[in-house]
């Protein structure tokens, strides 16, 4: 627990970037510019910082696109790129739509150059559950020996949510997030990935709190021991759904959600490789059944 010192150090240290007009994290790139600048000269200085503002532009670059207008593509009516889902949806009874929009994405080279990125965001709308995914999808090259258990291919999840009338429970939004992923990984998807937010646009239902999202909880292993820290709700929501920690994104945790082949690959040497990160998992994502014959 911080004490009253800690506490009046961090005050100092809010009102001193307040006055050079900037923020805690411009604050430290300027720190740390110094500090190279004087080890390494300001030309490697430079280099460095621009590339910290490319990484924080990309980070904080914001993909805008007609969400309450999507178009709604079926079997007869469809964009090459989701026909394969269609056929996955079609095979296995799914109650599942697919929309779609174009996007984009603004974002600098670290020096202020501007590129204006054109995409495509698609969402899966469970019709049973009422829950919806918003998703962009990404193709990366890989090397040759990874291939059998890898593809390159990733899901940057945006958003799972329904309207607040239609949320629910935890089953309900698992249920939705497995078919969606089902229909993913059998379309040879490595893992989906998204941010945990406490705060975002999308509305919650009300309850105890405002934003339950940001409350914090404990959570319990599969043997009833409970965590020694606690962490926000929507974290330990989607830990719980089967996702793991794959990174930090400002005061958050980014998250991953691996597919059957992905966790294959992650334990090739050692089968227990990833026991720690599905400790307080009730469902695995690398149980799911992509068995797909036309």
């Amino acid at each position: 627990m911080r004490g009253i010192a800690d506490t009046i150090k961090e005050a100092q240290l809010q009102a001193q970037y307040y006055g050079m007009g900037m923020s805690r994290r411009e604050y430290n790139i300027l720190e740390e510019y110094n500090y190279t600048a004087t080890l390494f000269g300001t030309e490697v200085a430079q280099s460095k910082r621009k590339e910290q503002r490319k990484e924080i532009a990309y980070e904080d670059a914001c993909c805008e696109y007609d969400f309450d207008n999507m178009v709604v593509y079926t079997s007869r009516s469809y964009h090459e790129d989701c026909k394969f889902w269609l056929d996955i949806i079609k095979h296995f009874k799914m109650p599942i739509q697919v929309e779609c929009a174009d996007a984009t994405t603004n974002y600098h080279d670290g020096d202020y150059n501007y590129t204006e990125y054109k995409s495509k965001v698609w969402r899966f709308r469970d019709l049973e559950t009422k829950y919806s995914m918003d998703f962009s999808t990404e193709a990366n090259v890989i090397s040759s020996e990874d291939k059998e258990y890898r593809s390159g291919k990733t899901v940057h999840v945006k958003y799972i949510w329904a309207i607040p009338e239609d949320q629910g429970n935890y089953y309900k939004v698992n249920k939705s997030l497995r078919r969606f992923a089902k229909i993913l990984f059998i379309d040879k998807y490595d893992y989906l990935e998204g941010w945990a937010s406490r705060i975002n646009q999308m509305p919650v239902r009300q309850g105890r709190s405002k934003n339950w999202r940001a409350r914090k909880v404990r959570m319990k292993d599969r043997k009833g021991n409970l965590s020694k820290n606690d962490g926000i709700a929507l974290l330990a929501m989607w830990i719980r759904a089967g996702f793991i920690i794959s990174g930090e994104k400002k005061d958050d945790f980014m998250i991953a959600y691996i597919s059957p082949d992905t966790y294959k690959y992650l334990t090739l040497e050692d089968d227990t490789a990833m026991d720690d990160q599905f400790k307080y998992a009730r469902h695995l994502p690398y149980e799911i059944d992509t068995t797909y014959r036309v």
